[in-house]
């Protein structure tokens, strides 16, 4: 007799853009108020404003907003640039115009791997009193971008895809998804590429990835492989191991700096935890091996690509979960943040698929995050890469009918990037936290069992706070 499907112990629901939204035609100036439109692509900054013009709305092309104006279209979004590029300068441009009582409205290509929804959603957040959204267009033409914009201008849209025929589609967030009865039939081992997987959530997730479906795991990380230092007792505390190397240091005479010895103290403690990965792996039924890549370092990624795949073979599945923080409110953060945060996430992972024949690939899951979806308060940055995953996961189903691609807005996991603040943070929100186990089972069931047409997928509570 057939066991009863366990269910999952968090909240897992598809997200898609909604049925279409026809969008009212223009029907004169309906309180725009002084109107500024930055000229990052002239284009389409010269054919907006020249609607409005024809229409009776005065609007000026800009370099850079003055920060009196009431309604302020910002086309950062559209320019052709580096990912990063882009979402700094949206965001710097976006400092200038917000101001209470303004409106913000950033414009981005359906076609390009772009996230400013998830700046406009934070922004929400941090600065309440000024209204801002996103709007993503499917047309190229400069002048049926103009008029989809005077319509959504009339019918004051938030967040939305225009697409080619001017109607409107929202973000939704569907009903939730069960466990799937039965797994389907397992296809033969392949060759998984893990970035970010040799630590935390991304390695428990390959685990029971590996458990699954067996084949080889390359684990891709940027902490070398350290040895444990010799004579020291293993611990998995910080604070405990950098005692037992200063003690040890002091005890045969060595003069060592505190930095030096804080640096081996966590170097070793990374490759205790990446060992223990390999060790993991291999006991799920998975042959493992670790590559130290940098993925910010994206000319180096082409060479090392090439060099895993004469060894191992052609990558069929590809778990990206590579990421870094640096959190700090938007008016605040730098490029430099902003580039960290955009390097491994977004930059990395395009090298990545620019290097690999595509063709091959069975499977690709990608760690997002709800706040790409939500928005939080001092991750702007941060959203904004995740809302560029989940873009590009769209752009790949689409391009790849065979393959399993999804993304993952992932809650906060109990683990991980999550430390005590962050915990408390959620806690205060009313936002449980992902078990690891759950976590994993999650992923897996969604990236080897769940429908093709499911590509964007929300894991646990909806996010209202700030």
């Amino acid at each position: 007799m057939a066991q009863p499907v366990v269910a999952y112990g968090s909240d897992v629901r598809p997200v898609r853009f909604g049925a279409p939204v026809a969008l009212p035609s223009w029907t004169g100036n309906i309180g725009l108020g002084q109107v500024e439109i930055t000229d990052a692509e002239p284009q389409a900054a010269h054919a907006v404003a020249s609607a409005l013009g024809a229409n009776g709305v005065i609007a000026k092309q800009v370099a850079a907003p003055s920060g009196v104006a009431s309604t302020v279209i910002l086309t950062e979004g559209l320019a052709a640039a580096a990912p990063a590029d882009a979402h700094w300068s949206a965001l710097a441009q976006a400092r200038h115009a917000g101001t209470p009582g303004s409106r913000i409205i950033f414009l981005q290509p359906s076609h390009a791997v772009s996230g400013l929804p998830g700046l406009s959603r934070t922004l929400q957040k941090e600065w309440p009193e000024t209204s801002v959204a996103t709007w993503t267009l499917s047309a190229t033409d400069a002048q049926a971008r103009a008029a989809h914009i005077l319509s959504a201008l009339a019918a004051s849209l938030g967040d939305a895809l225009i697409t080619l025929d001017g109607q409107a589609h929202l973000t939704q967030v569907g009903p939730s998804l069960t466990p799937p009865a039965a797994a389907r039939a397992p296809a033969a081992p392949g060759l998984w590429l893990v970035t970010g997987g040799a630590r935390g959530v991304t390695a428990t997730c390959a685990v029971e990835l590996a458990r699954r479906t067996g084949g080889t795991f390359l684990l891709a990380g940027r902490s070398a492989l350290s040895p444990w230092p010799q004579g020291i007792p293993p611990t998995t505390e910080l604070k405990t191991l950098r005692a037992a190397l200063a003690q040890q240091a002091v005890a045969s005479g060595q003069k060592v700096k505190p930095a030096d010895i804080d640096r081996a103290a966590r170097a070793a403690l990374a490759g205790q935890e990446i060992q223990a990965t390999l060790t993991a792996l291999a006991s799920a039924g998975g042959t493992a091996h670790y590559v130290q890549l940098d993925l910010s370092d994206t000319a180096a990624l082409a060479p090392a690509i090439a060099a895993i795949q004469a060894r191992h073979g052609a990558i069929t599945g590809l778990v990206h979960g590579a990421g870094v923080l640096a959190d700090r409110l938007a008016m605040e953060k730098t490029e430099a943040e902003v580039r960290k945060v955009f390097g491994p996430k977004v930059d990395g992972l395009l090298a990545l698929l620019g290097t690999l024949d595509t063709g091959h690939l069975t499977h690709v899951g990608l760690f997002s995050s709800a706040s790409a979806l939500f928005g939080n308060t001092g991750q702007a940055d941060y959203a904004m890469a995740n809302e560029c995953l989940n873009q590009l996961a769209r752009q790949l189903a689409a391009n790849l009918p065979a393959t399993q691609v999804k993304s993952f807005n992932w809650g906060p996991w109990d683990g991980g990037m999550v430390d005590a603040g962050l915990a408390a943070h959620f806690a205060q929100q009313g936002i449980a936290l992902i078990g690891q186990a759950d976590g994993a089972r999650i992923f897996a069931d969604q990236l080897l069992d769940s429908p093709h047409d499911v590509v964007e997928i929300l894991v646990g509570d909806e996010w209202s706070g700030g």
